[in-house]
């Protein structure tokens, strides 16, 4: 399943834009948290087209927490060099391959204005950029969405027993306790973090991981 999450959002009539967006490419559900503007408005129902229905059945939560997905994606335009974990991006073409039809999957926008923040980056799983002119590499939300979008409505079927949060959550757990004694353990686990969730391991590698950090803490 994929849904989307939209962070601060400010105006209404991008909201009815994403709307129209998500109901072009079957997205299944939209998530705000923390709204700064009111949703259902003469322009977010002018901009939404026939997508109305998706802003009635919008769920509003107060943190990135609150969205029960198993990958958040973030969508940046912002990109950083090896040393910014969180910025080590994937594309729309390359994360379209990773898409597992039994797990959910929320892209999250950012602020109009401001974008994501940094902990909410790092509150998300995966990043997703799209390259666009350096002269101007900032996309409307709704246009960066439509991109990624479509990119995944396009994908194709097969993908499967990719790790959910739960699983990935336990080997980070096996992981912590068998580093008990490792200097500076939070870096490593970023690291290891960061890698496990862009490479959108199997469940037979997660379990396969848990098993051998079990084996080293003995």
């Amino acid at each position: 399943m994929i849904s989307v999450t939209v962070i601060g959002a400010k105006t209404s009539g991008n909201l009815g834009a994403i709307a129209r967006v998500m109901k072009n490419f079957e997205a299944a559900k939209l998530y705000l948290v923390n709204p700064e503007c009111e949703i259902i408005t003469d322009e977010s129902r002018a901009r939404a087209m026939r997508a109305e229905d998706v802003l009635k059945n919008a769920v509003i939560v107060k943190s990135l927490k609150k969205v029960p997905a198993d990958y958040l994606i973030a969508s940046s335009a912002k990109t950083g060099t090896g040393h910014n974990l969180r910025r080590v991006f994937v594309t729309p073409e390359q994360l379209k391959h990773e898409i597992d039809e039994k797990l959910h999957y929320s892209i999250v926008l950012g602020r109009e204005d401001k974008g994501l923040l940094n902990e909410e980056l790092e509150a998300c799983d995966v990043l997703v950029h799209i390259p666009a002119s350096k002269k101007y590499k900032t996309l409307n939300i709704s246009h960066a969405l439509a991109i990624i979008l479509y990119e995944l409505y396009n994908r194709k079927s097969g993908i499967s027993q990719v790790a959910n949060r739960r699983e990935r959550n336990a080997v980070l757990m096996r992981l912590k306790s068998a580093s008990a004694e490792v200097r500076n353990y939070e870096n490593f686990e970023a690291i290891f973090e960061n890698l496990m969730n862009r490479a959108f391991i199997r469940r037979k590698e997660a379990r396969a991981l848990a098993g051998l950090f079990k084996h080293l803490k003995k």
